[in-house]
């Protein structure tokens, strides 16, 4: 009887009926549940520039610059240069444009920053972006039955271009083995976007991923938030929720009170956006990070001084296109 019934598990198995559900099923579900979060694009006018400092704050030789081209739906193709900064678990795509398309049009209406966070998909493509589409996005990259889309959600909650595309990395030098300069061998944590409605980009980035909706939480939990010295307001906090995508955060923040530094990056970038990624200082004490990064150009914008503050923002938006958490 034992054998018999691990048969017949066995051929349920193989039909669909066992284990993993019916494609058919599964299509209705969010075809992005569980997909790896891969990288980030920082577009810029001028990748040698950019490229030499990110080269800088993560002690690594100064990315190599290649011409690149992509697909469009329209038939015709953005041409552009691009290089790679590798990290432990993710990359970062620096992009300057050269030819006209989405990524022109981006940085002529927003300037320097960060653009698109990359999710690696190697199949279903196609049903994704029609997914993404029905939650208000516009399809910009990549072409029917591509390896990739780009699906522009700048104008909803989300606040950023998703690009749906190959799991495995573009080729590039591995990351460092051990911390160089400030970032360079650390892992990212999470992603940070700027929000106006953080109960609504937290509920539209479930919904795009699959996972347990997240009500925001005001940090801290009372008292005003940690700036640094003589920036922002005196009586602040945010509206605040994390919500994990296969290890990698995805961080909501809505500042309240003004001027704070969310509301500072939605000015600029006229709405929603993508602002930050955290990867920690490593072995480096908060003041000793805190003191190179600002020689290396970075502002400190976020966390208060000692000793109420144990996190802090570095921010090179000006020049780098980012805030480093």
């Amino acid at each position: 009887m034992r054998r018999l019934f691990v048969m017949m598990s066995w051929l349920l198995a193989l039909t669909g009926l066992l284990g993993a559900p019916a494609a058919s099923h599964a299509q209705s579900g969010p075809l992005l549940m569980g997909a790896p979060l891969t990288h980030l694009v920082v577009i810029t006018p001028d990748i040698a520039k950019t490229a030499a400092g990110y080269g800088d704050i993560f002690g690594i030789p100064v990315p190599e610059v290649q011409p690149v081209e992509y697909d469009l739906p329209n038939g015709k193709k953005e041409k552009a240069k691009i290089a790679y900064v590798p990290m432990p678990n993710f990359y970062i795509a620096i992009v300057q444009p050269t030819g006209k398309g989405p990524m022109r049009e981006h940085l002529k209406k927003y300037g320097l920053g960060l653009w698109a966070l990359g999710v690696g998909k190697d199949s279903d493509v196609d049903a994704v972006r029609a997914q993404l589409e029905a939650k208000g996005g516009k399809w910009t990259g990549g072409t029917k039955g591509g390896k990739f889309a780009w699906v522009d959600l700048r104008q909803t909650p989300l606040g950023a271009t998703l690009i749906v595309g190959p799991t495995a990395r573009p080729a590039m030098p591995a990351a460092p083995t051990a911390q160089s300069s400030l970032f360079g061998g650390l892992p990212i944590s999470h992603v940070g976007f700027a929000n106006t409605d953080a109960a609504a980009s937290a509920k539209m980035i479930a919904d795009i991923f699959g996972m347990k909706p997240i009500e925001p939480r005001r940090f801290p939990p009372q008292g005003p938030f940690p700036y640094p010295p003589d920036m922002w307001t005196k009586d602040g906090s945010v509206q605040t929720a994390m919500l994990f995508q296969n290890k990698i955060g995805l961080e909501v923040i809505q500042g309240v009170g003004e001027p704070n530094p969310w509301s500072h990056q939605i000015k600029k970038q006229q709405g929603v956006s993508l602002m930050h990624i955290a990867v920690g200082r490593g072995k480096m004490g908060r003041e000793e990070w805190l003191k190179m990064g600002q020689q290396k150009g970075g502002k400190w914008t976020n966390g208060g001084p000692p000793p109420e503050g144990s996190f802090a923002y570095l921010d090179w938006t000006e020049t780098l296109g980012i805030v480093i958490e």
